[in-house]
């Protein structure tokens, strides 16, 4: 006759157990390209900000020569916001 009792090193494997699967990270929201100039992306490259002491000017559009500046701004993450939100708009307008 078998008797199976369990010990403190006979730990059993649970569905809550397992830890949840890694989720890939988040694209980044800006990339610095030069010096004072940052790309920022949606789903890609969607407009620029270029710092020009004390502000942040923001552009929509690519490439760089053919983007078009939307604002000027004292707050980097302001200047992010304001290029996704008017890169969102125009996206909306076509």
């Amino acid at each position: 006759m078998s008797a199976n009792t369990p010990t403190a090193h006979d730990q059993r494997t649970e569905a809550t157990d397992i830890p949840p699967q890694a989720t890939p990270a988040p694209e980044p929201l800006y990339e610095r390209v030069d010096i004072d100039r940052y790309v920022v992306f949606h789903e890609g490259p969607v407009g620029y900000i270029e710092h020009v002491a004390p502000v942040f000017v923001c552009y929509v559009g690519v490439p760089y020569p053919r983007a078009e500046e939307v604002a000027q701004v004292h707050d980097f993450h302001e200047a992010v916001k304001t290029v996704l939100h008017r890169a969102a708009s125009v996206r909306r307008a076509l």
